[in-house]
């Protein structure tokens, strides 16, 4: 796939080091990334393309326009993903024409002016970097829930190894403020420097602080900085400008003063972090306090407000006084649970997928559910016909009308195999493509293109369908999923697919999920019967498959939070559900609604129920 990122960098930033890693990571994966800015420090292996994106006078905003929607068009860009406002708000007007789609990630708060929240310029889904930000998005902005995403920015890990913390034998211990000294940022250190390192000193002498970051002439740190240590009497406080080997000041330092993508970096490192951001304190990150360092991205995200001075002064004589009570491994271990790259362009390819399905109207990816497809009285050499037409639907029970006039009371379930084969069809002539689960797995990783007009057909465990629908299938190239019950009893006195058919139909490229072992009503059985279903179901058939299993139907269609977490931990990808579930099937891909098909549908209702659109109807009417 082709992605395009689009940022207004005029300085290293946490969004830029992020863009870069990420860029880094989707090349790996075999995308091709593209990164436009108005300047790109970090070193990455996409292509730079310089341009004044972050200019924002109105001339050059329609000049940027313009070469952005000349670029998407010439790379074929098939997702653009903006990191500032000055970007979303170009890139917006770049791709309201045509199918690509913008996601954008918001790396700090926004004003609360009206045309903000009159207007989002920020596209088809905007993906918070922690909670404080995604709440605020849906509290004060009134941005739906379902245009949010909350994705953390990443580190690649393998570059920040974990060591145990041994700062070298020296006189005087080492504190470093290592981060961005313009902005907000600037204003929190101006605060540590005045206030917090002078008190700290006053009790704990054998210290040096350490600030790290580049120098701007017209910062009033520097000055700040003479001022204090002139105040003291001794130079206790140094600035040691930019530094191209940020790792050693980590391992090296005592403690380390940071937020952000600093203190993943330090964390990751195994090195000791008391965290002071942009909008508040943290402190020692820990157990304790990783609950506030994830929603506020370590201080940086969260609603402002005054720095407690008393609390970072006692933290950070703390952490120098007993460095034996910090763990660098839960450190590292709370990085790679959270912040961990791969996982990180997992969740964000999941976002692109969602983002192309609103742009093409393709949020809700019909499921169509058959019970049985069998043989009745009047179509039993239908198999052995040549490709049906249209006239087939005169074999259902009602073509334009009553969905089920003349069924028999029992038999709404029963599909004939003709009925069936006229719904192959209407799909075939109609330009549909069948999928599968493992299909939409590649889809959802961004990896395949979602077609026009996708349709997957599930089918119960019955020998039925193994005999009756799998060979239609077969002659009109649809592929399918079948579920498969692992205990292999009847259905409603019905014989069931056997192992060996499972794999006959798997040979013939149609996907295998668990139907559970024994469909029983969830809510009636102990937990341990209910992993058995679940996961139970799910080891015998890869070990009779050969291969693995990612759906999971909900035997009965019962399902909770608890069972689905269970079928999470299980391995599965997909579940699906009956009558629950979202109209937007990228939103929960573990409560997937399946459509049922009766006997008797008619070709207006088929029609309906394969639009994309069905779920809404049923919603709205």
């Amino acid at each position: 796939m082709n992605i395009l990122q689009v940022l207004s960098q005029f300085e290293v930033t946490g969004a830029e080091t992020f863009a870069a890693t990420l860029a880094d990571t989707q090349i790996a994966e075999g995308h091709s990334v593209y990164i436009i800015s108005d300047n790109f420090y970090t070193p990455t292996k996409a292509q730079v393309i310089s341009h004044p994106i972050g200019k924002r006078d109105i001339a050059q905003r329609k000049k940027n326009i313009a070469f952005l929607k000349q670029f998407i068009n010439s790379h074929q860009i098939d997702v653009v993903h903006a990191h500032s406002r000055a970007a979303s708000w170009v890139c917006y007007f770049a791709t309201r024409i045509g199918d690509v789609p913008l996601v954008s990630s918001i790396h700090g708060r926004q004003h609360l002016h009206f045309s903000s929240k009159l207007f989002s310029i920020y596209g088809e889904k905007r993906v918070a970097v922690c909670k404080s930000i995604y709440d605020h998005l849906n509290r004060d902005l009134k941005y739906p829930l379902d245009t949010l995403a909350l994705v953390h920015n990443g580190i690649d890990l393998t570059k920040w190894e974990l060591k145990p913390h041994r700062p070298p034998q020296r006189e005087k211990k080492i504190v470093s403020f290592v981060g961005r000294l313009s902005g907000f940022k600037g204003d929190t250190l101006l605060i540590i420097v005045e206030q917090v390192f002078p008190k700290i000193y006053e009790t704990y002498r054998n210290v040096e602080f350490h600030i790290i970051g580049g120098m701007n002439e017209k910062s009033k740190i520097i000055p700040a900085i003479h001022a204090i240590n002139r105040k003291v009497g001794t130079d206790f406080i140094i600035a040691k400008g930019f530094s191209k080997d940020v790792e050693k000041i980590y391992r090296e330092s005592d403690l380390i003063v940071g937020s952000g993508r600093v203190a993943m970096e330090a964390l990751a490192c195994g090195s000791p972090v008391v965290s002071i951001g942009e909008s508040n304190f943290v402190g020692i990150i820990s157990e304790e306090t990783a609950k506030e360092a994830l929603v506020t991205n370590f201080g940086d995200l969260d609603a402002r407000r005054p720095i407690d001075v008393s609390e970072s002064v006692r933290s950070i004589l703390f952490a120098l006084e007993h460095p034996d009570k910090i763990s660098g491994a839960w450190g590292r271990e709370f990085i790679e649970k959270n912040f961990e790259i791969t996982a990180v362009t997992s969740q964000l390819n999941a976002v692109y997928t969602e983002a192309v399905a609103k742009k093409k109207r393709s949020t809700e990816v019909p499921v169509l559910s058959y019970y049985r497809i069998a043989f009745g009285d009047t179509d039993s050499p239908a198999i052995a016909k040549p490709t049906a037409s249209f006239r087939n639907w005169k074999y259902c029970a009602d073509l334009f009308g009553n969905n089920r006039a003349g069924i028999r009371e029992g038999e709404e379930h029963l599909i004939s195999a003709r009925e069936f084969e006229a719904q192959l069809t209407f799909l075939k002539s109609n330009g549909f493509t069948s999928l599968n689960f493992f299909d939409l797995q590649e889809i959802s990783a961004f990896k395949k293109q979602l077609p026009q007009k996708p349709v997957v057909l599930t089918f119960d465990p019955l020998a039925d369908n193994f005999s009756n629908a799998a060979p239609l299938l077969q002659r009109y190239g649809f592929t399918a999923v079948f579920m498969v019950q692992t205990n292999q009893q009847s259905i409603d006195g019905l014989q069931c697919i056997s192992f060996d058919q499972a794999r006959k139909l798997q040979a013939n490229g149609f996907e295998i999920g668990s139907f559970s072992h024994a469909k029983p009503k969830m809510n009636l059985v102990a937990d341990a019967e209910k992993v058995n279903e679940i996961a139970g179901s799910k080891k015998i058939l890869e070990e009779e498959l050969s291969s693995a299993v990612i759906t999971f139907t909900y035997p009965n269609g019962y399902v909770n939070e608890m069972i689905k977490g269970m079928v999470k931990d299980a391995g599965y990808v997909f579940a699906l559900c009956m009558d629950e579930g979202r109209r937007n099937f990228w939103l929960d891909p573990l409560k997937v609604r399946r459509i049922k098909v009766f006997a008797g549908t008619s070709k207006f209702s088929f029609w309906k129920k394969t639009s994309g659109r069905y779920l809404w109807y049923k919603y709205v009417y």
